[in-house]
């Protein structure tokens, strides 16, 4: 009996290794890498242009083919660093862009962080457009004190369609950026 116990053990502990190493493999695979962070001001608005590389390997394409619309959620924080007290919080900008095929018109339709909509025949066109944030607007009130703008963007899995959602093991769908930090 004594022998079964650990055996069973011994499985188990392989199981969850297993599932560790998976995570970890998956989750470089769907990563979102930001890059060329740039801030325009124009009074107290500011203006945030980036670049990003968006890995979509052949189920995602798949599934923006049979018309399963992406929708990728950036989120911008201005952060008041302290050196004693814990940082806080400024302000918290959620936008959303998406990308969709429609098939009666044969055409990849954009919609960017601003709600201006755009159309591609081909979806490596349309990859590309998503690939760079443009105009992304937001304003600070207090320029002299020490800000810094943290932001991620991330696959809305929300908004995919409950199927998707429901297989828990499947790392497909888990695609975000690790956070980018950068001086105001």
């Amino acid at each position: 009996m004594l022998f079964f116990k650990k055996i069973s053990v011994i499985i188990i502990t392989i199981f969850v290794a297993l599932l560790i190493i998976d995570r970890f493999y998956q989750s470089e695979v769907n990563e979102i890498l930001i890059k060329d962070v740039v801030i325009n001001a124009k009074e107290n608005i500011r203006y945030l242009n980036f670049k990003q590389e968006i890995n979509i390997d052949s189920p995602i394409r798949k599934a923006i083919n049979n018309g399963i619309p992406l929708v990728f959620k950036v989120i911008l924080k201005i952060v008041k660093i302290n050196d004693i007290l814990p940082n806080k919080t400024v302000s918290k900008e959620i936008r959303y862009y998406q990308i969709e095929y429609k098939a009666l018109r044969k055409v990849y339709k954009i919609k960017d962080i601003n709600g201006k909509k755009y159309e591609y025949k081909h979806i490596d066109e349309a990859i590309k457009k998503i690939s760079t944030v443009e105009d992304f607007e937001f304003s600070i009130i207090d320029n002299h004190i020490n800000h810094e703008l943290w932001l991620n963007v991330s696959l809305e899995r929300k908004k995919l369609p409950k199927p998707l959602q429901v297989n828990y093991f499947d790392r497909t769908w888990y695609m975000n950026s690790n956070k980018s930090i950068h001086k105001l």
